[in-house]
């Protein structure tokens, strides 16, 4: 037996089980707590046993930086630099009327979604520098880049080279525009589906979210939940208590919250993420694919959706109890 399973607590049996993904954190973060005397450290990224690691993290560690903090604080700036990227190639190629149109519409539904989802006791992102309402910048950010990026790659799919050209209103499947709009929509919210089984599994990991544990009785993330093992700032460390919290907890009254799980995620989450990318593409496809329209028309229209879609998305993306 290694040092690691004597100290192992109970672990949960399945990544599908609807056993919470906070024990299983807390637990695997026990094991390694336990093993420090022995010259392990209870840094998940960065333990002395991996070779070659070691001399690295005191070279960081000599220098003054936390190399666990370094790894989160990278991944937020990485996610600001990829919406500035992106926003960079959205002027060149469309103009700054139809990327400022884009992206703050992107950006607002987004932010106002998710900071709904937070309120709602869902989940929370802690630990993170800049925040808009209860979600992390980079998290709108990042979503309206990898959007921006699907939104692209779906269209040479479909479209080959002609997707290159910067007129493209005219571009359309045989069966006219509105099978056009459902099949690149659909391809756009499949593409986003498999990116986010990959991407929140490792989030949800290393505490860069951390959803609600499946306890009967538990509507929120409860303070002492979330081991602030790779973070300095802790912030937003549990569910606020606030009237959205209050409402929503109503739908999930004396049962288990979100028990279908898959990698410790609830199910809902990934449902979410395929629903919110197939709307949104599929209304910002329409407006932009008015060219009878003015800027201005195709302005308030997005900003007119994006407005009933927060609401409305919100509330069916939330209380589902899968």
């Amino acid at each position: 037996m290694s040092p690691l399973d004597e100290h192992r607590p109970e672990r949960c049996d399945s990544f599908s089980s609807a056993s919470c993904l906070s024990t299983r954190l807390r637990d695997w973060r026990g094991s390694t707590r336990a093993l420090k005397p022995l010259g392990w450290t209870d840094d998940p990224l960065l333990a002395s046993h991996r070779p070659g690691v070691e001399p690295l993290r005191e070279l960081f560690l000599s220098a003054g930086v936390d190399p666990a903090w370094l790894v989160k604080a990278t991944f937020e700036a990485n996610c600001l630099l990829l919406f500035a990227l992106c926003f960079w190639h959205s002027l060149k190629t469309h103009g700054w009327r139809r990327t400022t149109r884009e992206f703050s519409a992107g950006f607002t539904l987004t932010a106002l979604a998710e900071s709904t989802g937070v309120l709602s006791g869902a989940y929370v992102y802690p630990g993170f520098v800049l925040y808009v309402g209860a979600t992390p910048v980079a998290n709108p950010a990042s979503w309206v880049a990898l959007v921006y990026v699907i939104m692209r790659v779906t269209d040479r799919l479909v479209f080959g080279r002609a997707a290159l050209s910067r007129d493209r209103a005219d571009l359309r499947l045989s069966g006219g525009w509105l099978k056009t709009l459902l099949v690149l929509a659909s391809i756009d919210a499949g593409l986003a589906l498999g990116m986010d089984l990959v991407l929140d599994p490792l989030a949800t990991l290393f505490n860069w979210w951390l959803w609600v544990p499946c306890e009967a009785g538990v509507h929120g993330v409860q303070p002492g939940v979330v081991d602030a093992y790779n973070f300095s700032r802790e912030i937003w460390m549990s569910t606020p208590d606030t009237a959205i919290g209050g409402f929503f907890a109503g739908f999930f009254e004396g049962g288990l919250r979100y028990p279908t799980r898959l990698f410790g995620i609830p199910l809902i989450n990934f449902v979410a993420w395929f629903v919110f990318v197939f709307v949104y593409t599929l209304q910002s496809r329409w407006v932009e694919g008015r060219a009878d329209w003015s800027e201005g028309r195709r302005t308030a229209v997005l900003w007119a959706l994006v407005l009933i879609d927060w609401p409305v998305m919100s509330f069916v993306l939330i209380t589902p109890n899968l």
